[in-house]
């Protein structure tokens, strides 16, 4: 408060000075008027008519008769201390009376916006509050600072009317009436903000308690339609208390034109997202048959990039358009568009042909979000698609990212691309001695009790017979290529493991087989007839 009293002093002087009351100044000449000396006059000379209305003001006038009841009072107490002046008329009872009701002020704010918290909690928690308690949380912080600030206001107008310098009491009288204007302005556009919070909190729940599309869809644009429209009336209230001379309203209109654009653009991207989500949450990912879902998401996804990037190119030209030289310099361009064109396609060729590529996948869909392909020699998994590049992530965590155009002109292996069902292969080399019935029964007491097998084929074959082995092919599906591979290894594994423990002679065998030299057949012979 103190600091508040030396403040006002100080300032005493140069508002006195600056005020064209105070002296008689000769009308200027045409020279004069338009040099920087006369202008600084003629604006504030218009700065001091403005806020010598507040003097006419009824809060004026109101503090006005406090003050003087404050002196009043401090008249019939006796007492000397309180009727003692500080600065001019200015006593102590009038400041003490300022500084006990700012004190209050505070203590009841205070008091007010921790019991409101206690009882009903916080908008933004995700706990269930009834619709008294999401009032009550909305007022809270806005009544405080309604409080705050009219009732602060308020409460310091016996100080200013107790100024005795017409200059300085009609700056701080102003100052104050503005405060208290701007008070409730802005508790009231924040109340509003927290209400319509409250309400999409509240609209939030319902449309996940009815897990309903348009509520998903609805309930976000509404929230932040209503979350941008406060701010631009805030702007719209605001500006008129803050008189801004002539030369500024170009400044703020240029400010208001720019901050409307960019709120349309965020408005418009916000709800192709909240749209995005609403459509995705219906199609899961990690569902075992997820072809729809998967292409879906393709689809959304690069259409809403599309979308996205269309609404920032428009967005700039449209702030770039404000602004008459930029306006004029595309009104220029616009006579020679069509060479203008043509140099831009040749030059962008290759980036146009990817956006181009990228729309054509996301409307035909060769390929899809998750889907297995093979694709340059590599296995791998579709991690990402956008316009111009397509992110493939192998087997081992590696990133392959190859151009978009590369999918619409070289051909790949899509494992996929109706369904993730595959059929995968078992070759064992084994003897011509080799038990296949009972291998048969192996292979199938294998994939019945391993639950990455879908139950849809299951057979054995000899596919090809050489000089020492047999080909044995043992013939599994799979939901999916992850579980078809580890199906497939732990079959093999399974069936070499059983041949090993029961059927030894089965597995591979080199036969080395040893003919007589000629000697030993002759004397064998001679050896036989001598018998005989």
């Amino acid at each position: 408060m103190c600091a508040l009293i030396g403040l006002i002093c100080l300032s005493s002087s140069w508002i006195a000075a600056a005020d064209p009351g105070s002296a008689t100044s000769p009308s200027p000449s045409p020279a004069e008027s338009a040099s920087p000396a006369a202008t600084l006059t003629q604006s504030v000379s218009e700065l001091s008519a403005q806020r010598a209305a507040a003097e006419r003001s009824k809060i004026y006038h109101a503090g006005s008769d406090y003050g003087r009841w404050l002196d009043q009072v401090a008249k019939n107490s006796g007492s000397a201390f309180l009727q003692r002046p500080i600065y001019d008329r200015v006593t102590w009872m009038r400041l003490l009376a300022s500084a006990g009701a700012l004190a209050l002020l505070g203590l009841i704010s205070l008091w007010f916006v921790r019991f409101v918290r206690r009882r009903a909690g916080e908008i933004q928690s995700n706990r269930y509050q009834s619709w008294l308690a999401v009032s009550a949380s909305a007022i809270r912080k806005p009544f405080a600072l309604f409080l705050l600030a009219c009732g602060g206001g308020f409460a310091l107008m016996p100080i200013v009317t107790g100024i005795a310098s017409r200059p300085t009491r009609v700056f701080w009288a102003g100052a104050l009436t503005g405060v208290l204007y701007a008070g409730w302005i802005i508790a009231l556009l924040w109340l509003i903000f927290r209400a319509i919070r409250a309400v999409e909190k509240r609209m939030t729940l319902w449309a996940e308690r009815t897990n309903s599309l348009l509520g998903r869809v609805i309930v976000p644009i509404l929230g932040h339609t209503l979350r941008l429209l406060v701010p631009l009336l805030g702007i719209i209230l605001l500006l008129p208390l803050l008189r801004l001379p002539e030369n500024w309203i170009w400044v703020t209109q240029k400010a208001f034109g720019i901050f409307l654009i960019v709120a349309l653009s965020v408005l418009i991207v916000r709800g192709v997202n909240a749209v995005q989500l609403a459509l995705l949450s219906r199609h899961r990912m990690d569902a075992e048959d997820n072809l729809s879902a998967r292409r879906i998401y393709t689809q959304v996804s690069v259409i809403r990039k599309i979308i996205v990037t269309a609404v920032v190119i428009i967005t700039s030209g449209s702030i770039l358009m404000l602004f008459d030289p930029v306006r004029q310099f595309g009104t220029s361009i616009l006579a020679s568009a069509g060479i203008a064109g043509v140099i831009l396609g040749f030059a962008a060729q290759k980036t146009l042909g990817n956006v181009l590529a990228g729309i054509q996948i996301a409307l035909t869909q060769p390929l899809l979000i998750d889907d297995i392909v093979v694709v340059e020699g590599e296995f791998g998994q579709i991690e990402e698609i956008t316009l111009t590049y397509v992110t493939v992530r192998t087997w081992d965590l590696r990133r392959l990212v190859l151009p978009i155009t590369h999918f619409i002109e070289k051909p790949f292996q899509n494992w996929s691309r109706v369904s993730t069902d595959l059929l995968g292969t078992v070759i064992l080399y084994l003897d011509y001695q080799v038990p296949l019935g009972e291998l048969r029964k192996e292979l199938k007491r294998l994939v019945e009790n391993n639950p990455k097998w879908d139950k849809r084929v299951c057979g054995l074959q000899v596919t090809d017979t050489k000089q020492s082995t047999i080909e044995v092919r043992a013939l599994i599906s799979g939901a999916d290529p992850g579980k078809l591979g580890d199906l497939r290894c732990e079959v093999r594994e399974g069936l070499i493991e059983f041949l090993r423990r029961d059927y030894p002679e089965s597995l591979p065998r080199v036969r080395n087989v040893t003919e007589p030299s000629d000697e030993e057949i002759r004397l064998k012979k001679q050896k036989q007839k001598a018998t005989a």
